[in-house]
Parts: C-alpha cells; structure tokens; sequence
C-alpha cells in the first residue's frame, strides 16, 4: 500500500463550454468526451473520504492549473478568476483513500 490517496478529475459540461470559447476544436474536445478522460492525482493519505475533500480543497489550484495546462499551455487563455467554486463546476472529483501499487519496479516521475 502507497503512503498517498488518490483522487480522479473528471470535466463537467461548463468546463468544455469554456474551452470552446477557447479556440480548441470541437472535435477534439468531443474526442476526449467520449473516451471519458479523466485524470488521477495522487494526494498525501488519508482514512476517510472526509479527509479527501479537505485535501482537495487545499490542493485544488494545483489540480486546477495542471488540468488547464493539459488543455491550454498559454495562461493568458485561463479564466481571471479560478476559485474553489469554479472549479466544482467545472471538474468531477472521485476520491479514493486507499491506494496500492501493483506494478512492477520503482515509480518513476516524468517531466
């Protein structure tokens, strides 16, 4: 077992609305809808899922900037305003407090 949670992001309707406005094509933005894209992040451990909301409300701008950056590099595309709210809105969050490692070999980050 990893010493982490874990916590899946998905895109609600708004977030892809935004997108659009955005200049990113409605065919790819409909490619990722379809194969249900979704993003897991690993959090520091928790026990319970109480304790996955308290971390993801504390990490959300971090999850929040990665996920704009897999879709917008440039930040000048970003909304002016990316609080808490927002993101509820546009992301779906599914935690899971336990995680085990099943993979064979060390976990290696890449750039």
């Amino acid at each position: 077992m990893l010493n982490r949670s874990a916590v899946v992001i998905g895109h609600e309707p708004a977030f892809y609305g935004w997108l659009k406005t955005t200049g990113v094509s409605a065919e790819r933005i409909e490619e990722r809808r379809q194969s249900a894209d979704r993003t897991v992040y690993l959090i520091p451990a928790c026990h319970f899922p109480e304790e996955v909301e308290e971390v993801v409300e504390d990490l959300f701008e971090e999850i929040f900037r990665r996920e704009l950056a897999a879709w917008q590099p440039g930040e000048a595309d970003w909304p002016d305003t990316a609080d808490f709210d927002l993101f509820t809105r546009w992301f779906t969050v599914e935690g899971f407090p336990v995680v085990e490692d099943v993979g064979r070999g060390g976990i290696e980050a890449e750039a």
